[in-house]
């Protein structure tokens, strides 16, 4: 009787796992792939997984929670409710019989793993798992053959040296722009964004305005902000617990970036986040690489910028704060004696989507009256970042320090709001990261039909403030002032990513560990 019962606990504990963990792991991918896309990769999955989530926004999580925990358990429940009924269905008046019930149990238990084994399977090639997987089983030697250590180049720095002022837009991309100018969207939801690339300088893979592609590993905010800074993408390790940068007391300390190279010519350097700067191994990264100071979400409530216990429920504070933020440190910042360099990152476009602030309209309501609000409020919001960086820039332009100053504009990497991309924006269109560079000394060679990633930004960077590079090549980035071919060019895109994709014990042991500098 007693081993009867425990048999009976055991098969109801195995099926309730396994129909349990099936419906988690089948409507994980389905949210993954529905908000965030193919573009993102799943190496961006598992570095959230396991990085510290301090910061997050709260709509983040109660979107999962809508999406993935609750359907789970409601799918589940009516499953596991069928699987224990299923003798009353099929047999009726013989359930008492010993061999009955033993076969019923038998049955669900089956009928639970198929489930599971279906819908794993299912979920792994929906999110990409499988290539992932196939490709980490190689090794790659494009480091080896390709990287330019900045160490063994040399960078000439003009005689006086220009400031720098890094706009990371969060999401920004050149979809956002109508057709005609070269985007995806029936408007130009970003008129003052693309302005300023045709008044300035934009480097483009066409005659008018367009930007670059994302390689792997950096397809997410860390990402970006390291690619865009080394010339290098973020390559997780083999192990999968070691997948978040707050695992390591030292962030990527074998690579040479472009704040340890600002900081070693007297540069006096500045983080300035919407939201916690601790998020995603940001500050650590920057703090370990040259950056002086960090203002986020706390420097901002000590300072009484905004209250004490402010919290927008999204990530922080608004843009709006970030702006007058950011004029208030500048304008401090400006008045040393060392030239400066700027680096700020904007947060409102983030997914899911955005943030609706004070400042936004409802200009495109009328867009999107068949669809989901949150379409409408995401157009709504890219366009009140549109304004809202197109001031900031207007206010730059008007202080003393702007003679001397070179500001460059970039997304950080492209939109993972996948729900409104794939309405919005056509199958056959190639996404790019928005960029622009203004009030900059260095004359560009080829700045149109070029094909580039933003890897090509740490050295063009440089050759922004009007230094010269030996070779016009850093980290695996290319100088796009210069004339040289990007490896975009050079190798081809979906060779550079399928590369990076590998796996280097190079890489991991010169840049993230540090074990061969």
């Amino acid at each position: 009787m007693e081993n009867k019962r425990n048999f009976g606990i055991l098969w109801t504990v195995l099926c309730a796992f396994f129909v349990t963990l099936a419906y988690l792991l089948l409507f994980a991918a389905l949210w993954f792939t529905r908000s965030f896309g193919a573009e993102v990769g799943f190496d961006a999955v598992l570095f959230t997984l396991f990085s510290d989530m301090h910061g997050v926004g709260t709509k983040a999580v109660w979107e999962a929670i809508l999406q993935v925990f609750l359907p789970t358990l409601l799918a589940s429940s009516a499953t596991f409710f069928l699987l224990r009924n299923l003798p009353k269905i099929l047999w009726k008046d013989k359930i008492a019989e010993g061999r009955v019930l033993l076969l019923h149990r038998l049955i669900a238990v089956g009928l639970s793993v198929v489930l599971l084994v279906s819908l794993t399977w299912y979920s792994v090639c929906r999110t990409g798992l499988d290539t992932y997987v196939s490709a980490r089983m190689n090794q790659t030697t494009i480091f080896e053959d390709h990287y330019v250590d900045p160490n063994s180049v040399e960078i000439t720095f003009p005689e006086e040296k220009r400031n720098l002022i890094y706009i990371y837009l969060e999401s920004m991309e050149t979809a956002y722009m109508s057709e005609e100018d070269g985007g995806s969207s029936p408007v130009n939801y970003i008129p003052e964004l693309t302005q300023l690339a045709k008044d300035n300088l934009n480097f483009s893979h066409s005659d008018g305005i367009g930007g670059g592609r994302t390689t792997v590993g950096s397809t997410w905010t860390i990402a970006a902000m390291i690619s865009q800074t080394s010339g290098l993408p973020l390559c997780l390790p083999n192990g999968i617990w070691n997948n978040g940068l707050n695992n390591y007391s030292q962030v990527m300390p074998g690579m040479t970036s472009l704040t340890d190279i600002l900081h070693e010519n007297g540069y006096d350097q500045t983080l300035m986040v919407g939201s916690d700067a601790s998020f995603g191994g940001r500050r650590e990264y920057f703090t370990q690489h040259g950056i002086d100071r960090v203002y986020d979400l706390f420097t901002a409530r000590e300072e009484g910028l905004i209250p004490s216990d402010y919290w927008n429920e999204f990530w922080g504070f608004e843009d709006l704060y970030l702006f007058q933020y950011a004029k208030e440190k500048l304008t401090e910042i400006a008045q040393g004696n060392e030239p400066f360099a700027f680096t700020m990152l904007t947060v409102d476009t983030h997914h899911p989507d955005g943030y609706n602030c004070c400042y936004c309209n409802t200009n495109y309501d009328d867009h999107f009256e068949d669809y989901e609000p949150g379409n409408q409020q995401f157009a709504n919001v890219i366009s009140c970042s549109s304004r809202q960086v197109a001031e900031f820039v207007e206010w730059i332009q008007s202080q003393d320090f702007y003679e001397n100053t070179t500001i460059i504009i970039t997304g950080d990497h492209l939109s993972m709001n996948n729900a409104y991309h794939n309405i919005h924006t056509s199958s056959d269109y190639i996404r790019r990261v928005y960029n622009c560079v203004i009030n900059c000394p260095t004359p560009a060679v080829r700045a149109k039909n070029r094909n580039f990633t933003t890897l090509d930004m740490f050295p063009t960077t440089l050759a922004a403030i009007g230094c010269e590079i030996e070779g016009n090549r850093l980290g695996l980035g290319t100088n796009l002032f210069s004339d040289r071919n990007t490896l975009y060019e050079e190798i081809g895109y979906s060779y550079l990513c399928d590369e990076i994709n590998k796996v280097s014990d190079f890489y991991q042991n010169t840049f993230l560990y540090g074990k061969n500098k």
